[in-house]
């Protein structure tokens, strides 16, 4: 269990919110198990029963926690993916920066691609050329992205890694206005097509090493587009 940590945000509630958080986060309290009763709580943060009360309610409007009468308070089993929730990261870990968030997805992006090219299906190579080919005919900025997307996605769900494509699915969501407007930038959508048109044939092809190098390369070019925007 989490040691007592000091009090240091603006207000009680809002801190034990965080420091309950992180007690999920850090797995001290896993998916089903209960958290201590609220008496040892309010012990251990030197704060009012009424504090954890209302820190247990912000958690439960997180969809982190359940509770019930006479039973206690337990970890929620769709926690692991509302603490994922975009809106929640930023709230947790304050404005991300984006080369922060393009690392993270770098490091995501070509392990579900090696991945993809050891475990896709006929099915999920077909969803992959399918993205491929509705990024070629895309007509709007829009339409290139949401079929970029797809693309993205259906990489990822050939990966057969949930974990990992849950993470993805963040890292993706965070980069989100960052994506549109590189997609406006000069010939990012015809050299986007030619990195990931390698991906996609690398995949089918079942070659592990070549597939990860063009997912490199691919993060590699996105690197020099997130650096246009800090």
């Amino acid at each position: 269990m989490a040691n007592q940590k000091e009090i240091t945000t603006n207000t009680l509630v809002t801190s034990v919110t965080d420091q309950l958080r992180q007690m999920i986060v850090e797995g001290d309290v896993k998916v089903g198990e209960y958290f201590p009763s609220q008496k040892e709580l309010a012990a251990q943060f030197g704060v009012g029963l009424s504090t954890i009360r209302e820190a247990f309610q912000n958690l439960a409007a997180m969809g982190l926690v359940r509770s019930r009468p006479g039973k206690g308070t337990w970890v929620s089993a769709a926690s692991y993916v509302n603490l994922m929730d975009p809106v929640m990261v930023k709230t947790r870990l304050g404005e991300l920066h984006a080369r922060q968030v393009y690392e993270a997805r770098s490091v995501i992006e070509v392990a579900l691609t090696q991945f993809a090219s050891e475990r896709a299906t006929e099915a999920q190579i077909e969803k992959i050329w399918a993205a491929l080919k509705a990024m070629e005919t895309a007509e709007s900025d829009e339409a290139f992205v949401e079929a970029d997307l797809d693309f993205h996605l259906s990489v990822a769900a050939a990966g057969q890694n949930q974990l990992l494509e849950q993470f993805y699915h963040l890292t993706r969501e965070l980069l989100s206005e960052i994506v549109t407007e590189m997609v406006a930038l000069p010939e990012v959508k015809e050299q986007s097509i030619l990195l990931q048109r390698r991906i996609a044939q690398y995949i089918e092809d079942k070659n592990v090493e070549e597939a990860r190098q063009a997912a490199l390369d691919h993060m590699q070019y996105i690197k020099v587009l997130v650096d246009v925007y800090g």
